[in-house]
């Protein structure tokens, strides 16, 4: 009898928080849509990690949009330039691509400066950055040196360039806000054998969107988990034993990152969120995803406070 096949869902469903799952773009996210089209008219992106599948899906929808600028970062230039050839052929958004490092604070601060003397601002920076080694091995056997890059692209990374998003939108004025949409994974919910540094930088980098939510008021930060997403046109990258469940389109990830423009998703503000959550059954549900802090991180799973833990026996 051969093997049945692995059921696709089995790594998303049990991280539904909606009962719809979604795993393909949907009229609410489409950036077909004239609506959601519209809410990126006269803003200036900067898609961090355009060069890989859910950078190039992140690019591909803003082109579809009368956005004012698109900014392409990476270190890779031939493959932002890849990038830019592809959705500029159907597009009018003018397209600037800058190099640089984002471990780097002065690099970053380079980017910015290129970004704002090219179309005088940035309204929301989308960080789809990320190592393709996530040095897997379990603690005690991988070396520092080995471990510790996860931190420096997506901790350290992160606040670079949130640091630089929130100076620019200071600069701009007092009613200027800044939307700061950071590309994290579900593998920060869980502690799994030999994901010690991709699982530990990933939780960090989530917690500190609400940092980021609590201390800069004038920015929107939001972290987004994009699913489990198929390499498509040869650019992105699935660890092998995730390919079976790899049903995941890069351009929910653009629809979203549209959406996320709308103040309607301001309760979803200093949160994590999934692709694969519905955002209208969200957004009927909104009042008590605030109250009960839903999508907020975690402590320990015991009820503490000042009568102690109520023990089962």
């Amino acid at each position: 009898m051969a093997d049945q096949a692995p059921d696709p869902n089995m790594f998303t469903l049990p991280f539904q928080l909606t009962k719809k799952m979604r795993r393909d773009v949907y009229p609410a996210v489409d950036p077909m849509q004239p609506e959601l089209a519209a809410v990126a008219k006269g803003k200036v992106v900067m898609i961090v990690g355009a060069g890989g599948g859910i950078g190039f899906a992140v690019a591909k929808a803003w082109s579809l949009t009368s956005a004012k600028g698109i900014v392409l970062v990476g270190r890779n230039v031939s493959a932002l330039e890849s990038t830019a050839r592809d959705i500029g052929a159907e597009s009018k958004v003018p397209i600037l691509i800058v190099d640089g490092d984002i471990t780097s604070a002065e690099s970053v601060a380079s980017i910015f400066t290129k970004a704002i003397d090219k179309f005088g601002t940035v309204d929301t920076v989308v960080k789809a950055a990320g190592r393709s080694e996530l040095a897997v091995a379990p603690v005690g056997q991988i070396e520092a040196e080995s471990w510790w890059p996860n931190f420096e692209i997506l901790v350290k990374g992160t606040f670079n360039l949130v640091s630089a998003l929130s100076k620019a939108t200071t600069a701009a004025g007092p009613n200027k806000t800044g939307t700061f949409v950071n590309v994290v994974s579900a593998a920060a919910a869980a502690a799994r054998p030999g994901m010690s540094s991709y699982g530990i930088a990933q939780l960090a980098a989530t917690r500190l969107g609400e940092f980021v939510d609590l201390d800069c008021p004038h920015i929107r930060s939001f972290s987004l988990h994009p699913g489990i997403v198929a390499v498509e046109n040869n650019r992105g990258g699935v660890v092998e034993m995730f390919t079976p469940f790899a049903k995941d389109k890069a351009m929910l990830t653009g629809g979203i990152s549209l959406w996320l423009q709308k103040p309607e998703a301001d309760f979803l503000r200093g949160g994590f969120f999934s692709v694969n959550w519905d955002v209208e059954e969200m957004l009927a549900h909104k009042e008590e995803i605030v109250e009960k802090r839903l999508v907020k991180l975690g402590f320990v799973g015991a009820e503490l406070g000042p009568e102690g833990h109520p023990w089962g026996t």
